[in-house]
């Protein structure tokens, strides 16, 4: 028994909806967790394409970036920032996922 294409974009729907909404609080997450001194590497998170955008393409996209040159120093080296001392992302990842 298969799906109705109604039922299947309905679901597609849902699914992007659900995307958005982990993307955002990924997002503001990743800003609100950045180690502060000037604001640079804080304002340089950037929503480059939204989630939805990408479901069902089959393409890889980067969806969040940060293009701060230093952004790698304080999210990849432990210790580097005394504000994030486990990084970045990682931790963020870490809460975002928890249900």
């Amino acid at each position: 028994m298969g799906y109705s294409s109604k039922t299947t974009r309905k679901m597609l729907k849902e699914l992007a909806r659900d995307y958005d909404r982990y993307q955002r609080s990924l997002f503001t997450n990743l800003v609100s967790q950045t180690p502060i001194d000037t604001g640079q590497a804080q304002r340089g998170w950037k929503n480059v394409k939204q989630m939805s955008d990408v479901i069902g393409t089959g393409k890889t996209k980067v969806v969040i970036r940060n293009d701060v040159p230093y952004i790698e120093r304080l999210d990849g080296n432990p210790g580097w920032s005394g504000q994030a001392p486990k990084g970045i992302v990682k931790p963020v990842l870490a809460r975002v996922r928890k249900p």
